[in-house]
């Protein structure tokens, strides 16, 4: 598992936040998945937690990454909620669902809204 850990400095007096990411796979389009789209390249979606840490507790959210692999480059699309909830595995828990399903990064907010009504 790979984390990124990140800070950022805000003003005095102000409480401090750490935000960390990390890394929870990856899957990839098949033909078959792009099959209604006029995408012919290789995609890859790559799945993490995001996690803030401020002085009173935790709160986790997700970010979805998705890379398009064209012969002039990679075309990438980010898509990220926080504040999704305050328990790592009920987190996790919805990661594991998104990739099973290969949800991208345009479809993260209607499908995490619809997992989450379903909780």
């Amino acid at each position: 598992m790979v984390q990124f850990v990140f800070c950022i400095i805000q003003k005095k007096g102000e409480n401090k936040v750490q935000h960390s990411r990390t890394y929870h796979g990856e899957t990839f389009l098949e033909k078959k998945d792009l099959a209604e789209t006029n995408i012919k390249n290789k995609v890859q979606l790559e799945y993490y937690t995001i996690k803030q840490t401020n002085e009173k507790k935790d709160v986790y959210g997700i970010e979805v990454i998705k890379k398009e692999f064209r012969s002039n480059g990679i075309d990438t699309e980010i898509s990220s909620i926080n504040d999704i909830s305050d328990s790592s595995k009920k987190v996790i828990d919805i990661i594991n669902t998104l990739k099973l399903n290969k949800v991208t990064p345009i479809g993260l907010n209607d499908v995490l809204e619809d997992l989450l009504k379903a909780n």
